[in-house]
């Protein structure tokens, strides 16, 4: 309130300063301006000092924009105490008040993302600066020398002028409606209410300054900032908070944005070819090699976040999909992975097969030995089916319990049927003391299925065709394999000692 309060008594004071002046550039009347300039720019940088870590940077741009205002300010003002016979003080001025475009540009034109790369903040900053000293040589070039006695000079000046101002404060409002959190749409509110003013008011004052100012002229120069204040001091407007840009809105305005910079270089280095062709060429190809590089490194950085997403996914994946206790594939994988064989058997006529492995006397040697030694069975199991020369692309998984199951893909029956002598071998090789087993050690039986041309795509059904089986081997004498009932014809069951068979053979 008592801010309020001194913006009120210095805008009365600089209207009556100014008319009984009545000169809009006498000392008093320039030095009220001046305080409401820098009581602005306090009110922003203390908004700046309370902000969050990633939005003080914007904040701090838009205090460095005004403040530029206010050195322009008071150079005029030391103009009019010391004078300027040189005319020095005011080209100093008209530099200092275009220098606010860097910031400002910087401002409206970066995203300010967290894995933004360094080179692409140094490449918006060059380009601001670039587009500062482009104007600068035009406005020199026009404003001096044999152009300066043309009329349509100081015109073309202005024009520039006001593409730039309503350039930013465009990009600005832009800026607000793509900014999906509240806190960069309200800086973007007060920067844009700022910059939209600031054009607006910089376009009459230079337009009535032509023809001579008049005593109120000054007090237009306090209309952007009383309003910037004001922005900031009072509640946010209602539609900050109930306006949520959409993802899609959002990225296209963020991405949008730094074209603006190359834009602007483009446009004056074309208004500055036609003075000086070489330097404004140059800038010309400046801002497009800029830009390009921009984006290279943009597309460079997405490129290895792509990479390492990829890798923590597929990390992830594998996490997911193994078993805790034995390493090798669970129940989730193994029914992706055997309805994929199916899909592609059927496909390709080269069907798959699979088998179902159950441990014998699991329960009993649980029983005797403790689940601790179980456990320790489990993984030396899954690590010998693991191990047994298959194919790369086949699958070894944990069914559940002391039940695991391989996938065998582009296997037909014969070759399904070596693959399981030579799994029933590596078992028994082990030679894992089991008290209760009757071949005294560890053993496994075996139940074979193989897609036919009329299995249903479904995994469910091949499993339920090796789980029967299974039960056949486990119920015909344990340590052997069986094959599904389709499976039959043509073929002899595996006597007991089948699992003992030479596992040399390939697969």
């Amino acid at each position: 309130m008592r801010i309020a309060w001194a913006l009120v008594l210095l805008l009365m004071g600089h209207l009556v300063l100014a008319n009984w002046s009545g000169h809009a550039q006498d000392t008093w009347p320039q030095l009220t301006m001046l305080a409401v300039q820098g009581m602005a720019v306090w009110i922003v940088f203390l908004r700046f000092r309370r902000s969050t870590p990633l939005i003080k940077l914007p904040w701090l741009l838009l205090a460095l924009a005004a403040m530029m205002q206010v050195l322009w300010a008071a150079t005029n003002l030391l103009t009019t105490i010391l004078g300027d016979k040189g005319g020095y003080l005011t080209a100093i001025g008209v530099v200092i008040s275009g220098l606010y475009m860097i910031p400002a540009m910087f401002m409206v034109a970066r995203s300010f993302g967290q894995h933004e790369p360094r080179a692409v903040v140094v490449l918006d900053l060059i380009l601001s600066c670039l587009v500062a000293a482009l104007l600068y040589q035009l406005v020199t070039q026009l404003l001096s020398g044999p152009l300066a006695s043309n009329p349509s000079s100081i015109y073309v000046v202005i024009y520039h002028a006001d593409a730039v101002d309503f350039s930013l404060a465009a990009m600005a409002i832009l800026r607000m409606f793509g900014a999906r959190s509240f806190r960069w749409r309200y800086f973007y509110y007060a920067a844009s209410t700022y910059l939209l003013v600031n054009a607006i008011v910089a376009a009459v004052y230079n337009r009535v300054e032509l023809r001579g100012l008049p005593w109120w002229a000054g007090s237009m120069v306090d209309i952007p900032y009383v309003l910037l204040i004001l922005v900031i001091l009072r509640k946010p407007p209602r539609f900050l908070r109930a306006y949520h840009p959409s993802l899609g809105v959002s990225q296209t305005i963020a991405s949008f944005s730094p074209i603006m910079l190359s834009m602007m270089i483009l446009m004056l280095g074309i208004s500055v070819s036609r003075i000086s062709f070489i330097p404004g060429v140059l800038a010309a190809c400046v801002s497009v090699l800029f830009y390009g590089l921009r984006v290279a490194f943009i597309q460079s950085r997405h490129l290895d976040m792509q990479r390492a997403i990829d890798l923590s996914t597929w990390r992830l994946e594998q996490q997911v999909s193994r078993d805790p206790l034995t390493g090798i594939a669970n129940r989730a994988m193994l029914d992706k992975r055997l309805r994929d064989a199916l899909e592609e058997g059927q496909r390709s006529g080269g069907y798959c097969s699979l088998l179902m492995i159950d441990i014998d006397f699991f329960k009993q040697y649980n029983d005797s030995l403790g689940h601790v030694a179980g456990d320790a069975c489990l993984i030396k199991v899954a690590c010998a089916l693991s191990s047994s020369q298959l194919r790369l692309h086949d699958l070894v998984a944990r069914y559940g319990g002391e039940e695991f199951a391989v996938v065998l893909a582009d296997t037909p029956p014969d070759a399904a049927r070596e693959v399981a002598r030579r799994l029933i071998s590596s078992i028994e090789r082990l030679q894992i003391i089991h008290p209760v087993c009757a071949p005294g050690h560890v053993t496994v039986s075996v139940g074979i299925a193989t897609q036919t041309h009329e299995t249903a795509l479904d995994p469910r059904v091949l499993l339920d065709e090796a789980d029967r089986a299974l039960y056949r081997a486990k119920s015909n004498g344990r340590n052997r394999y069986e094959v599904a009932v389709h499976m039959l014809q043509g073929s002899q069951v595996e006597l007991p000692d089948a699992g003992r068979a030479n596992d040399a053979l390939p697969h």
